[in-house]
């Protein structure tokens, strides 16, 4: 009779302790997953911090007035390095890529399509960088924020609607990485 009695007690003894067991594993992975979500934080923020001067400085050259300013006082150069510098720590790999393309375009002498079009790929690389992965921009949207008659009739969309290949061939330019 007392070993019958026993059963129940020690079902509730082992279920008390495996509870117990359970809640620490699950007090655990809640901890982990917050430091988790902190430095994805810390980076997120880190990555804004590297991307935010050089969007601002290209965005400056894209327009006219804030170019010949830029151009009489700023030191480009070393922004760009700077950039460079901690894009190659903090930035994914087809931000690496787009931004790679948009400077050696540059270093080449690209035409302003060839231009625009890298430009708009590597700030679609850079919003997906910083925590947009999920971004449905095109570089038509983000084009048409720069370029007043991107739907004339003669106007740049094709910079962003054709391949990349044969907007090359349309302006007679080779990218060098190619």
């Amino acid at each position: 009779m007392l070993a019958v009695a026993a059963i129940p007690a020690l079902a509730a003894i082992i279920a008390a302790f495996v509870a117990g067991r359970y809640a620490k594993s699950s007090k655990t992975s809640e901890h982990e997953a917050q430091r988790l979500r902190d430095l994805e934080s810390r980076i997120s923020d880190r990555k804004y911090e590297t991307y935010q001067p050089m969007i601002a400085l290209l965005g400056d050259m894209l327009n006219r007035e804030k170019a010949a300013e830029l151009l009489k006082g700023e030191d480009i150069p070393a922004r760009l390095h700077e950039f460079a510098t901690w894009a190659s720590i903090y930035a994914s790999d087809d931000s690496v890529r787009a931004f790679r393309n948009l400077m050696q375009a540059s270093y080449a002498g690209a035409p302003g399509e060839i231009t625009l079009r890298l430009y708009c790929e590597f700030v679609l690389a850079a919003r997906r960088d910083i925590g947009r992965s999920d971004t449905t921009t095109t570089t038509e949207e983000i084009l048409g924020m720069r370029v007043t008659d991107l739907y004339a009739k003669d106007g740049l969309l094709w910079v962003v609607k054709e391949s990349f290949p044969k907007i090359c061939r349309r302006v007679n330019w080779s990218p060098p990485w190619a």
